[in-house]
């Protein structure tokens, strides 16, 4: 017989448990305690409820607010260009991954990385070539250097 009493259950949905976190942190801040009481008190009743007709109608609405809220969102994202700022974030980061401590000892087994004297552009060169005249890739010059 508990079994069936346990099936007849509404059940924790999402509503109920959003609910329930608002309560929580309405009764831990203490200005709306009183409040916060009656929506945890709410949400456990909410869940323990037999008629699931009525908690799916509320459920549907919570659902399709929810909804329209998250395209309301999406859509200001898009307006806002909060996506090139996260791509650009994403290339930052890309680069910064590129040239970790290991990575830039690896590199130093068998390249040479040297200043432009000229530009102060960055070169890496092989090691091991001996005397070798380089050319900069920024600015053209060329100067001779010791590998």
């Amino acid at each position: 017989m508990s079994v069936n009493f346990a099936r007849e259950f509404y059940g924790w949905d999402r509503f109920s448990k959003i609910i329930l976190l608002i309560g929580v942190f309405l009764f831990v801040t203490g200005y709306a305690w009183i409040l916060g009481t009656a929506i945890i008190i709410y949400s456990i009743w909410r869940s323990k409820s037999i008629k699931v007709h009525g908690r799916n109608n509320k459920k549907f609405v919570f659902e399709t607010t929810k909804r329209s809220f998250n395209y309301k969102m999406d859509n200001f994202k898009k307006n806002m260009n909060l996506i090139n700022i996260k791509k650009d974030m994403e290339m930052l980061n890309a680069k910064i991954k590129k040239y970790k401590l290991m990575e830039r000892l690896k590199e130093r087994r068998k390249y040479v990385i040297t200043i432009c004297p000229k530009c102060g552009q960055k070169l890496r060169l092989p090691k091991g070539k001996g005397k070798i005249i380089v050319t900069c890739s920024k600015c053209c010059s060329e100067f001779r250097l010791k590998t």
